[in-house]
């Protein structure tokens, strides 16, 4: 049944676009992303036949025959297919003798794409599904970086944006977007992670110990945006290095954590290789971080959210145009930005500031990558002030929630 209330994905022209060649659409994300509302939902998917793993009933049934998928002779969405994957070799079958497609989708992002690309070489096309950006859920057709991203001439105007806090602190899953009342969307962030901890865990990875694991969860989220040193964590939690390891990839395989990776295309010699640990949604830092309401986050603490809540944006503005997202750190922090995106010759730099009010001060380190990378097209100071400000030639600044 189509929800009437549903939102547009923005990634679903994407997808679209691929429907004439690929055989298989494998969709992935963290939980709660809106998988399964967009099968149902968006066009053509929601005229396949849809079945869902995650009913212990239809579960069953198809492991007992997995041959009952060459019965269905309509396109197929497979919800959580991650929970049975003999069946990937029928799918096989069927795409290669048959002229019928399939959308494969699951919450658990590496370990789908690895099963799936053992199986499906060649025949999958994949895509992964991000919490909202601000703007996708006001209903806008793209995102605002497009704007800055393709544009020459940035004119100088004053832009309106809502409470920052209020924003950070709900974050951006379907679910939670709809909820008014600040002590229920706490509520539903601690269930939303007593449900990963105690039931899509097991899915993943054999924990030893869910206690260590939210433990870890939560010193990640304090550290939000900080370089991922293993080591440290580890003597701080008590835990041995490589279960630390272990565990934070299980984060990244479930779609809720990244490993920012440094840009290094660079001639600086001093340049920080190690990753920086992002948690994507804002809402679950401030969760995990015993926030529960938004005048409750301190304000070097937004700063941090700040961050995570424009690494978001990037990432869901990287997948619809194929670019990649990166940091740029020296060792002497001579030179630091927070951001760097990248597509194909095209270079730009983000920084970002908890700050009403810019100067030329702010942008000293982006004319410092500015030395080191000469291909350097456009930046950017996100700021949140409301004012849309060329700081000198091709240096801008940005309202933070223009930047959705």
């Amino acid at each position: 049944m189509v929800n009437n209330f549903y939102r547009q994905r923005w990634i679903g022209e994407k997808i679209r676009e691929v429907l004439d060649i690929a055989k298989v659409i494998v969709l992935s994300g963290a939980r709660q992303t809106g998988k399964t509302m967009f099968c149902k939902n968006e066009y053509p998917f929601k005229e396949w036949e849809y079945i869902n793993f995650d009913d212990i009933f239809i579960l069953e049934e198809f492991r007992k025959n997995p041959k009952l998928l060459r019965e269905l002779k309509k396109n197929i969405i497979i919800d959580e297919v991650q929970k049975l994957p003999q069946i990937l070799g029928i799918i096989k079958r069927i795409v290669d003798e048959e002229e019928r497609k399939f959308l494969l989708s699951g919450s658990a992002n590496l370990l789908l794409m690895e099963k799936v690309s053992e199986t499906l070489a060649g025949r999958a096309f994949y895509f992964n599904l991000f919490p909202f950006s601000l703007g996708e859920w006001r209903g806008e057709k793209t995102s605002n970086f497009l704007k800055f991203f393709k544009i020459k001439d940035i004119k100088e105007k004053t832009v309106s944006c809502p409470d920052l806090k209020s924003v950070l602190f709900k974050g951006f899953l379907p679910p939670v977007l709809k909820i008014k009342k600040y002590n229920l969307i706490s509520k539903w962030w601690e269930s939303y992670i007593r449900t990963y901890l105690e039931r899509d865990l097991r899915y993943i990875s054999q924990i030893s110990s869910l206690l260590d694991f939210r433990n870890l969860m939560e010193l990640l989220a304090l550290r939000n945006g900080c370089i991922l040193n293993e080591t440290l964590i580890s003597r701080e939690l008590s835990m041995s290095q490589s279960t630390v390891h272990r565990y934070i990839n299980i984060l990244e395989i479930s779609g809720f954590y990244i490993k920012l990776k440094p840009y290094v295309k660079s001639k600086a010699r001093r340049i920080i290789k190690s990753p920086k640990g992002y948690y994507i949604d804002t809402g679950l830092i401030c969760a995990l971080s015993g926030i529960r309401k938004p005048e409750e986050i301190e304000s070097e603490f937004s700063g941090f959210l700040l961050e995570s809540y424009i690494l978001l944006h990037l990432l869901i503005y990287a997948s619809l145009e194929g670019g990649k997202v990166y940091y740029f750190r020296t060792h002497g922090r001579d030179g630091e930005v927070d951001f760097i995106y990248e597509k194909g010759k095209e270079i730009y730099a983000i920084e970002v500031k908890l700050s009403k009010n810019i100067d030329f001060s702010d942008i000293k380190n982006i004319l410092k990558f500015r030395e080191y990378k000469k291909e350097l097209k456009f930046a950017f100071v996100i700021y949140t002030g409301n004012k849309i400000l060329e700081l000198t030639e091709n240096i801008f600044a940005v309202p933070w929630c223009w930047s959705d």
